[in-house]
């Protein structure tokens, strides 16, 4: 064998094929931080707790919203997976209580002056068929016309739609502008049953940490204030109960921070 057979040969025997190397394949998954389970647990506690302080829901009516927020991709932490349909099936166009929103209104209400945040309850005024035509798009409005016969001016604005339309006597019954009317009856009801989630699904956080705090052997704890004219409601809620859970009152947005001592 000659000398550039004998190079060629090597060559041959040098070069890799593809069933003989197996290279490693990326993995593009990005790693998954499972939560601890301690904090779902803290969320059942707090959640058993303030459901019961909900007057108009029956207990086995709890127990079924508890069981849709843990069945949730996520539990508790994943508030979009759950809070629809638990406004859909158990809150809305019901009448119910928050008590402990009742409470704090009400405490509010006697000093005369209320936290930054916090929805007061107004003398309700039912929304009008005219409050909800207000609401649609002209789009919408013109729509309307054209279903009930109504010829509009073709540079007709929002306003004379509206006026042409609210002349009808029965246009609270048309569906669209039935479910306008409900959505504008239900906003300070919806506002409020999205506070109360907000507030246990905090509370529940709030006391995992606090948990965790203590094992670790924190005992001194600092309060901070997002809007500090809001310290004096939280310094009442302290006084009437010690132990509060943050938020102290419903819309209280104080944090209580551990101070680690060297």
């Amino acid at each position: 064998m000659g000398i550039f057979d004998f190079l060629k040969s090597i060559g041959k025997k040098e070069e890799p094929t593809n069933k003989s190397i197996l290279l490693p394949q990326p993995n593009n998954s990005m790693p998954t931080i499972k939560p601890d389970k301690e904090i779902f647990e803290c969320y059942d506690e707090v959640f058993k707790t303030m459901i019961s302080d909900i007057s108009g829901l029956t207990e086995n009516e709890g127990k079924e919203i508890h069981s849709i927020i843990k069945k949730c991709d996520g539990g508790f932490l994943n508030m979009g997976g759950y809070h629809s349909i638990v406004w859909e099936k158990y809150f809305k166009g019901r009448d119910w209580q928050w008590d402990e929103y009742e409470e704090w209104n009400s405490r509010f209400t006697k000093i005369g002056k209320f936290p930054s945040s916090f929805p007061k309850n107004k003398v309700f005024t039912a929304a009008t068929s005219e409050d909800a035509l207000g609401q649609l798009k002209v789009s919408e409005l013109k729509s309307l016309c054209t279903e009930h016969q109504l010829t509009a001016p073709a540079k007709a604005k929002k306003n004379d739609l509206v006026d042409l339309l609210k002349s009808i006597s029965d246009i609270a019954s048309n569906p669209l502008v039935a479910q306008k009317i409900e959505a504008l009856n239900d906003r300070f009801s919806y506002g409020l049953y999205s506070l109360l989630m907000r507030t246990i699904n905090f509370r529940g956080k709030y006391l995992y940490d606090l948990r965790r705090s203590e094992k670790a052997g924190v005992k001194k704890f600092k309060i901070l204030y997002v809007n500090e004219e809001d310290k004096e409601f939280v310094e009442m809620a302290l006084k009437i109960k010690p132990n509060a859970l943050h938020p102290v009152f419903p819309s209280d947005m104080s944090m209580k921070q551990p101070v680690i001592e060297f």
